[in-house]
């Protein structure tokens, strides 16, 4: 019943574009990195607000993107222990990047590059959050695909785990299952794309909501009317995939194909 319900829910809202319709362990002789002052969350999230950087309050977009760029620049070249990668990839886009975008508007065309002034839709919303956080993208290609092309082009060689399941409670069983701590690509079915992030037991989605337009929110998995409305997932590691990693340090182009 509760999914019939989200079902309806949605169909009575326009769905999100900017898609077509269709453990690594440290090595001696790698630098360890540390995270600058990442908020470890032990209780659950309700905002993206909460996981800012106490050092970015009061900071414009444009200065903490121009750190984060600074802080990538100086690991170049530099033998990095692909888990100090992964931590400092995931303080930069989780704690950095994306508080800046919640509460920006949703909508079906929306492709603001400001967080908070004009509107965005849900495959730019991730799309540009991936290009502000220092990866070599072009975001309108990436935003325009479906989900399961977007998943593709994200991973880069490494599996696209697909979730279908029967039930709400069963999705999320799985994916909790199979993911690794971090934050990942999910797409939904053919028509909604943007992050979840799983921290031990609890994993939240993370994008731009087209019910009520309502925009860029971060809301456990378990009380996502989104969510619940599909029963189709396709999952890509981001924080954890090695090669995002590499292209993001490097500075690389990320090719983006149909």
């Amino acid at each position: 019943m509760a999914r019939l319900i989200a079902t309806l829910f949605v169909l009575l809202n326009l769905q999100c574009t900017g898609q077509h319709p269709k453990s690594i362990s440290n090595e001696s002789d790698k630098v360890s990195v540390q995270a600058e002052d990442t908020l470890a969350k032990t209780t659950i999230t309700k905002s993206l607000q909460e996981l800012k950087l106490k050092k970015d309050q009061g900071k414009s977009y444009t200065l903490v993107l121009r750190e984060i760029k600074a802080q990538k620049n100086e690991f170049r070249g530099k033998n990095i222990a692909p888990d100090s990668l992964a931590t400092v990839f995931t303080n930069a886009l989780l704690n950095r990047v994306l508080p800046f975008w919640e509460g920006t508007e949703w909508s079906f065309e929306g492709h603001t590059a400001v967080p908070k002034k004009g509107k965005i839709a849900c495959g730019y919303f991730v799309s540009t959050t991936l290009r502000d956080v220092g990866i070599n993208l072009n975001r309108y290609r990436l935003a325009q695909l479906s989900p399961i092309d977007e998943a593709k082009n994200l991973a880069l060689q490494k599996e696209v785990i697909t979730v279908t399941e029967n039930s709400v409670e069963k999705s999320i069983a799985s994916i909790n299952d199979t993911l690794k701590n971090g934050i990942h690509f999910i797409g939904f079915d053919t028509s909604h794309v943007g992050y979840l992030l799983k921290q031990n037991e609890q994993s939240y989605i993370i994008h731009s909501n087209y019910i009520n337009s309502e925009g860029v929110i971060i809301e456990k998995i378990e009380e996502s009317p989104v969510f619940s409305s599909y029963d189709r997932f396709y999952l890509v590691e981001i924080s954890t995939n090695g090669r995002i990693l590499q292209h993001w340090v490097n500075g690389t182009e990320l090719v983006i194909s149909n």
